[in-house]
């Protein structure tokens, strides 16, 4: 099933790559999304070229009726964002690779960062979800779907507590 959000943070470009590799980001994902623990690895540079790998354990009491009988008492999404190095405007290019883990689900998306003027940036995110699950998976995508957008736009509430964090 077809995804597609836009993310607007309150961020420079720049400032947004470093936010993604900031180990202070992840304590501030996990409290905006209510997950019951956050942890990241950054490998690369902001200032370039760089990975993160998150997972969050996630309560399942917001997941749908119909996802719970494969998903049980608890999830652990890993999201891995790969981020070009930036251009001489600001702009990135990346790729996101959402999976909950232990389940046939998951979504592979295309991102691009672009700058919004001096303090703010834009998020596209292009991608597709997945549930791989004979007979009922379209229907799990679709029951899925809100949820997983809840998810992702959470990112923006994010971003502005990390924001309001910041010195300066």
């Amino acid at each position: 099933m077809k995804l597609r959000e836009s993310l607007q943070l309150p961020l420079s470009a720049s400032a947004a790559a470093a936010m993604y590799a900031d180990p202070a980001y992840p304590p501030i994902r996990q409290q905006v999304l209510e997950a019951t623990s956050a942890d990241a690895t950054v490998q690369g540079d902001p200032a370039g070229a760089f990975t993160v790998t998150t997972e969050l354990a996630m309560p399942t009491d917001r997941v749908p009726d119909m996802a719970r009988p494969f998903i049980g008492s608890s999830l652990t999404v890993r999201e891995v964002q790969t981020w070009s190095a930036p251009g001489a405007d600001g702009a990135r290019t990346g790729s996101m690779e959402l999976t909950v883990v232990g389940t046939p689900a998951g979504v592979t998306a295309q991102l691009r960062m672009s700058p919004q003027g001096q303090s703010a940036c834009t998020v596209e995110i292009d991608g597709d979800l997945t549930a791989k699950v004979p007979l009922v998976g379209s229907r799990l995508e679709k029951a899925a779907l809100p949820y997983v957008s809840k998810v992702l736009r959470a990112e923006e509430r994010a971003a502005g507590r990390y924001r309001e964090q910041q010195p300066g």
